[in-house]
C-alpha cells in the first residue's frame, strides 16, 4: 500500500481562474445593458406619455398587521401578479421570514422541514430538490432540477447554484405541480421562489453573530436606506465558517464533512422609483462557497481493492477513509435588473439577467486509501436570461398576461482528472431556449372563474468535445398548457380543479461524451380547498394530485457522478394539507402533511447491483417499483409561543418533522429508514426591539438520516452522506 501525504495546499486549493468573472464583468454589464435597453426605452417613453395624460394618484400599502387574534394576510405572486394566497388556485406553500425563524429554516436545504412534500438531497455542491417525488439527483455543470428556482424572479439553473443561506430574505413561496405556462422552464416538479428585501427610504441596520459547536462561527449584516428622493439601496454580507467536522479522515486525520468553509455571500440590491410610473430594481451578488462532506461506504459494504486501509468498510459516524481529501469550492454570483413600468391600465415587466459559476472538486470516488478513482475537476457555466410580461393592472372580471422568455447558457467540464490521467480536457453544452406564452382568467358568473393558459417553447443543445473533434446536437419543441377552474364558496373558502402539462428540456451527458437524453414530461390533475376559519384565526388548505409521467430523466450512477437516462414512466398520486392556527396573540400553531405514493409504469433495462458494486443478475423492467425520493408520509408541525415582560419579550420555537421514508435507488434497494427532527430555540427581544439574544437547537434528538444514498458499480459500490448531526448555539443581534 502507497499512503500519501497531502500539505494544507493540497487540500484546499485555490479555485482556477479567480480573476474570470472579474474580469467579464464588463462583459456582463454590457450584456445586461443589451438586453434591457429596448424594454428600457420602451417602458420609459410610455411612462412619460402616461405621466403626461395621468392625474397624480397615490395608493396606501395593503395593511399587512393582522388584526388580535388573526391569522397575517399573505401576499403570493404565483400568477406574476400579487394576490392574497387564499385567493390563488395553485398548491403553494408560503414562508415569511418570521415562519422560516419559527421552523428552523436557515439555508435553502432546510426547507424540507417546512414544506411537507419537499425533499432536498446533496452531492458536492449540488442541492437537488424534489417536490412530490420530481426531481434529479445531478451536479453537472450544465444540469439543471426540474423544480426551478428564482431568485428576485432571476431563474437560477444550475443546482451548484442552489445552495444558500436565506439571510435578507423576505419570503419563500413553494408551489407544487407542473408550472409549465408562466414559468415554464424546467418546471415539471414546481417552483421555489425566493424574494429578497427591497431597499427602503428609512435608515435599517441589522447585524447578528452566532457561535455554534463544531467550532461554528457566523455574522451577518443588513443595512438599507434612501440616497435620494427616488432612490434607495441596500447591502447584505454574510460570512459562515465550521472549524471542526462532523467527523475525521481516518486515513489522513483531517476533519470531514464541514459544511462551511469560510463562505462569504454578498447582495447589493438598488431600488429606483421614477416620477414616470417606473419602478427599476438592480442587483448583484457574489458567494463563495466551500464543504468538505465527503463519501463513506455504508454498514455491509467492504472495499475489494488491494492494499486499502483499514476499516475498508464503514468508518463510523461521519467518517470517511480516503487518499484523497474531498472538497468543493465554488464561486457564483451575477447581475440583474428588472423593470416595472406602469402604461395606463396595463403593467410592463422586463427582467434582465447574467449569471456566472466556477467550480474546483476533489472527490475520492473508490471510497479508500488506494488511488484507483481519485478525480480532481473544474466546471465553468454561464448564463444570460430575458423576460418580458405584459397584463391588464386592476384585477377585474377578465384578467390577463402574455410574455416571453429566452435563455441562454454554456456549461462544461475542464481538468477532469482520475489518478492525475485525464478523462476529460474540456467539453461543454450550449443551451438556446425561446419561449411566448400566456394566460387569462375569466369570471364566468358570480364567484365562478376560468383559467387557461399556454405556453410554446423551443430548445436546442449543442454539445462539443473539441479534443476529438466531437460535436452533436437536438433540439425540441413542446407545448404545455393550464387549465383551471375555481369558485368562491364565500369569500373565505375557495375550491379549485386544474390539470397542467410541464416538460423539462433534454441534453447531454457530459461525463458521457455523446450519450444524450431526450425531454421528459408531466400531465397533472389537481384539485384543493382553501379556507380561513373562525374570524380568520385558522386557514386549513387541502389538496391532492394525480400524475402521469412520461419519459422520466432518471439518474444512473457513473465515474465521476451520475449520468441520465429516460425511464418510461410512472405514476404519482397524493394528498397534503396544510394548517396555521393563531390560538392567541401570544401563540401561532403551524402544521402540514403529505401522503403520497409513486411508482414506474414501464423501466426497462435497469441494472441493479449490490452494496459492493456487483451485478446482481440481469437488467429488468422495475415496473411496480416505487418512484425514488416519495416517502409515504411526511408531517410537520411548529409552534412560536411570546411572552412580554416588563425587560422586553421572551419567545419560545419548536418545530417538528416526521419522515416515514422513502427508496433512494430505482430498485428499492437503497432505503431512507424514517426519521424526526426536532428544532427549537428561546429568544429574548428588548423592548425597543433593538437587541435580540437567541439560543437555538437544530436536530435536537441526534437523529441519522441522509443527504446522499447511491448505488455504482464496483470498486465503489454504495455511497452515502451523512446529514447533520445535533447543532445548537447562541446569536447576538442588533436591529436599528
Amino acid at each position: 500500500m502507497t499512503m500519501r501525504a497531502y500539505d494544507k495546499a493540497d487540500r484546499e486549493p485555490p479555485i482556477a481562474d479567480e480573476q474570470t468573472m472579474t474580469c467579464r464583468a464588463p462583459r456582463a454589464v454590457a450584456m445586461l445593458v443589451r438586453g434591457s435597453v429596448l424594454a428600457c426605452m420602451v417602458a420609459l417613453m410610455a411612462g412619460a406619455v402616461q405621466a403626461q395624460v395621468a392625474t397624480s394618484s397615490s395608493a396606501g400599502d395593503a395593511d399587512g398587521n393582522a388584526a388580535e387574534g388573526q391569522l397575517e394576510e399573505i401576499v403570493v405572486t404565483a400568477q406574476h401578479r400579487s394576490q392574497r394566497l387564499q385567493d390563488v388556485p395553485v398548491a403553494v406553500t408560503s414562508l415569511s421570514a418570521s415562519a422560516l425563524n419559527q421552523q428552523g429554516v436557515s439555508s435553502t436545504s432546510d426547507l424540507s422541514q417546512a414544506v411537507p412534500g419537499l425533499v432536498f438531497t446533496s452531492q458536492l455542491s449540488a442541492a437537488n430538490a424534489y417536490i412530490r417525488g420530481v426531481g434529479s439527483q445531478l451536479f453537472g455543470p450544465t444540469s439543471e432540477s426540474p423544480v426551478a428556482v428564482y431568485v428576485d424572479d432571476v431563474y437560477i439553473a444550475n443546482p451548484q447554484g442552489n445552495v444558500f443561506s436565506l439571510a435578507g430574505t423576505k419570503q419563500i413561496d413553494v408551489l407544487n405541480g407542473p408550472q409549465g405556462t408562466l414559468f415554464g422552464r424546467n418546471a415539471t416538479g414546481g417552483v421555489i421562489q425566493i424574494q429578497t428585501l427591497d431597499p427602503g427610504k428609512d435608515l435599517k441596520l441589522d447585524l447578528s453573530g452566532t457561535y455554534g459547536n463544531y467550532d461554528f462561527v457566523g455574522a451577518s449584516g443588513y443595512v438599507s436606506g434612501g440616497l435620494g428622493e427616488n432612490v434607495s439601496a441596500s447591502l447584505s454580507a454574510l460570512y459562515e465558517n465550521q472549524g471542526k467536522g462532523y467527523g475525521r479522515n481516518l486515513c489522513t486525520g483531517d476533519y470531514v464533512n464541514q459544511q462551511a468553509r469560510h463562505n462569504i455571500s454578498l447582495r447589493n440590491k438598488w431600488l429606483i422609483e421614477l416620477p414616470t410610473n417606473t419602478v427599476i430594481r438592480l442587483s448583484a451578488d457574489y458567494a463563495r462557497l466551500g464543504n468538505t462532506n465527503s463519501y463513506q461506504r455504508p454498514q455491509g459494504s467492504v472495499s475489494p481493492l488491494p492494499g486499502a486501509a483499514a476499516p475498508i468498510g464503514y468508518p463510523g459516524e461521519y467518517n470517511s477513509n480516503v487518499g484523497l481529501p474531498n472538497f468543493t469550492r465554488l464561486k457564483t454570483g451575477g447581475v440583474s435588473m428588472k423593470i416595472d413600468q406602469e402604461i395606463g391600465s396595463l403593467a410592463l415587466t422586463s427582467i434582465t439577467a447574467y449569471r456566472e459559476l466556477r467550480n474546483r472538486n476533489a472527490l475520492d470516488q473508490d471510497q479508500s486509501s488506494v488511488a484507483a478513482i481519485d478525480l480532481t475537476w473544474q466546471t465553468r457555466f454561464h448564463s444570460f436570461s430575458q423576460e418580458l410580461r405584459l397584463q391588464n393592472r386592476s384585477s377585474g372580471k377578465f384578467n390577463w398576461i402574455v410574455g416571453a422568455f429566452y435563455y441562454n447558457a454554456t456549461g462544461g467540464f475542464k481538468d477532469l482528472l482520475a489518478g492525475g490521467a485525464t478523462l476529460i480536457d474540456y467539453d461543454e453544452q450550449k443551451s438556446e431556449s425561446y419561449a411566448a406564452f400566456g394566460q387569462a382568467t375569466l369570471e364566468l358568473v358570480d364567484n365562478l372563474n376560468l383559467t387557461g393558459g399556454i405556453r410554446y417553447t423551443t430548445d436546442k443543445q449543442v454539445f462539443r468535445l473539441p479534443s476529438f473533434a466531437l460535436r452533436d446536437s437536438q433540439d425540441a419543441k413542446k407545448a404545455t398548457y393550464r387549465v383551471a377552474l375555481d369558485y368562491k364558496f364565500s369569500p373565505d373558502i375557495l375550491g379549485y380543479v386544474s390539470y397542467n402539462t410541464g416538460f423539462k428540456s433534454g441534453g447531454f451527458n457530459l461525463l458521457a461524451p455523446g450519450n444524450s437524453f431526450r425531454p421528459e414530461e408531466l400531465n397533472a390533475l389537481e384539485f384543493g380547498l382553501k379556507t380561513e376559519l373562525f374570524d380568520r384565526s385558522v386557514r386549513l388548505n387541502l389538496g391532492g394530485f394525480f400524475y402521469h409521467y412520461k419519459d422520466q430523466q432518471v439518474s444512473i450512477p457513473s465515474i465521476g457522478g451520475d449520468i441520465i437516462a429516460n425511464a418510461a414512466g410512472a405514476r404519482i398520486k397524493g394528498f397534503e394539507a396544510s394548517l396555521d392556527y393563531k390560538a392567541t396573540s401570544r401563540l401561532k400553531i403551524s402544521g402540514g402533511l403529505s401522503l403520497m405514493e409513486g411508482h414506474y409504469t414501464d423501466y426497462p433495462g435497469f441494472q441493479s447491483y449490490d452494496t459492493n458494486g456487483n451485478p446482481v443478475g440481469g437488467p429488468i423492467n422495475l415496473k411496480g417499483k416505487d418512484t425514488v425520493q416519495t416517502p409515504e408520509f411526511v408531517g410537520n408541525v411548529s409552534a412560536q409561543y411570546t411572552v412580554p415582560t416588563e425587560v422586553g419579550d421572551f419567545a419560545a420555537n419548536v418545530g417538528v418533522q416526521h419522515n416515514g421514508g422513502f427508496f433512494a435507488a430505482p430498485d428499492n434497494r437503497l432505503e431512507q429508514p424514517s426519521y424526526t427532527l426536532v428544532n427549537s430555540s428561546l429568544s429574548w427581544l428588548s423592548n425597543d426591539k433593538s437587541v435580540e439574544v437567541k439560543l437555538w437547537g437544530r436536530n435536537l434528538f441526534d437523529d441519522r438520516y441522509f443527504i446522499l444514498q447511491s448505488p455504482n458499480r464496483a470498486p465503489i459500490g454504495d455511497t452515502q452522506i451523512q446529514a447533520p448531526p445535533r447543532t445548537f448555539g447562541i446569536t447576538l443581534s442588533y436591529h436599528h
